[in-house]
């Protein structure tokens, strides 16, 4: 017993050591990292992802120094390259001081560290007013804004914002990097989940595609869709990625990848993130992502003046329409017959099967409405505060003329008169 509580002793000892070691290094990491949050900061800085360092020196904190160092001055070339859509080569040669100057922060997207070593992925963060004055008028053309959707098909199942997928996360992080596309990205909220189905995805109809990117202040749509393939539970993981675009769907692009297992999906799926990016930045510069003739949206009558010689126009009032859509054709038809009356057509909620409201706006209000229905053959029906669409019951079929009455029969003879 004797000699083995020495020996429990020094264990002891020798873990509270190795505990104590792994918290300062902990708390150094902690300390010394910059903080960046993308999601927040993506519309005014850049961000460079993927960099892969591994660094070794006497200690941690300068293994970590120097990777961080060589991450930002392997990102600038590669930043320059995407604004300017030129070789990485071209790049205006910067000092370290220059180029550290431009960095907002540092972002870790996995790493792992000893006690003199430093491997890891990195995100560099560049603010965009400090870039600007390198980057000048290299800068290529940039898309106006596009709704993203990134569609997901696993095990059968396709979802787009109904469920937080790992497609979508990777979607997150890639948000505010360097690319000539403005995405806009759905925060995936309970509306979004009702919109924003994958049966949504395989409908053409410009009409329901129009109330989309209206809601979403876009001007057209990119299904980005990612099919995965498992070959066995933890096995390898096989993904198709396919660039889409506008209401038809569109085919731009698409690559396959491949990964050992689960443990790589994060890694698969950043990867089609940027596959994908670069399709729609090649059709772009190609002239193949061009804004869909059938979304775009009527824009009414600008009046440059605010004084009108002679009658001034009729106000514009805005109604609430309820409709009764028992399957996708009658909505479709009842927002065909309004976009016939008045450009500005808001779905404001939608319901097939069931009563569906939709806001429009016209000069002349209630009154225009009607007749504009009436020489359709449609009618409204009061209700609270809204409107029922219906249609009006058809004429009756114009009476026939009366037959015309027969002539009288001439007047007989009488029977005693005597022939000539």
């Amino acid at each position: 017993m004797k000699r083995i509580l020495p020996q429990i002793v020094g264990l002891l000892a020798a873990a509270c050591m190795i505990a104590a070691i792994a918290a300062a290094q902990q708390a150094s990491r902690k300390a010394q990292r910059p903080r960046f949050d993308p999601s927040g900061g993506a519309g005014s800085a850049y961000a460079v992802g993927g960099i892969a360092v591994d660094v070794s020196a006497k200690n941690l904190d300068d293994a970590r120094r120097a990777a961080w160092t060589q991450a930002m001055v392997r990102a600038w070339p590669i930043l320059w390259a995407r604004l300017s859509n030129r070789p990485e080569a071209q790049a205006p040669r910067l000092s370290n001081g220059q180029i550290d100057a431009m960095v907002a922060g540092i972002e870790s997207q996995g790493e792992q560290f000893s006690a003199t070593r430093y491997i890891a992925r990195l995100g560099v963060v560049f603010d965009r007013s400090r870039a600007a004055q390198y980057v000048g008028g290299a800068a290529s053309l940039q898309s106006p804004p596009m709704l993203l959707l990134p569609l997901l098909v696993d095990g059968g199942a396709a979802q787009v914002t109904q469920t937080r997928t790992a497609w979508r996360d990777a979607w997150g992080r890639w948000q505010g990097n360097v690319t000539p596309i403005d995405y806009v990205l759905p925060s995936g909220t309970a509306a979004d989940n009702l919109w924003l189905s994958a049966a949504q995805m395989r409908r053409s109809e410009p009409s329901g595609w129009r109330s989309i990117i209206t809601r979403f202040d876009t001007v057209d749509v990119l299904v980005a869709e990612a099919r995965l393939v498992r070959s066995y539970p933890g096995g390898p993981i096989r993904a198709l990625f396919i660039a889409r675009h506008g209401a038809a769907g569109t085919e731009l692009g698409r690559l396959a990848l491949r990964v050992a297992g689960e443990a790589g999906l994060a890694r698969l799926l950043d990867e089609g993130v940027r596959g994908i990016d670069a399709l729609y930045a090649q059709a772009l510069r190609d002239g193949r992502l061009r804004a869909d003739p059938d979304l775009a949206v009527d824009v009414g009558a600008i009046y440059a003046a605010d004084v009108f010689i002679g009658t001034p126009p009729p106000e514009t009032v805005t109604l609430l329409i309820a409709a009764i859509t028992p399957d996708n054709a009658s909505l479709a038809a009842a927002e065909r017959l309004l976009r016939g009356i008045a450009g500005d057509v808001l779905m404001s909620q939608v319901a097939v099967g069931g009563t569906s409201r939709i806001q429009i706006s016209l000069p002349g209000g209630e009154t225009a409405l009607r007749e504009a229905l009436a020489a359709r053959g449609w009618g409204l029906d009061r209700l609270d505060t809204e409107f029922v669409l219906r249609r009006l019951p058809a004429p009756p079929p114009p009476a026939l003329p009366a037959a015309p009455a027969a002539p009288p029969a001439p007047p007989s003879p009488p029977a005693d008169a005597t022939r000539p």
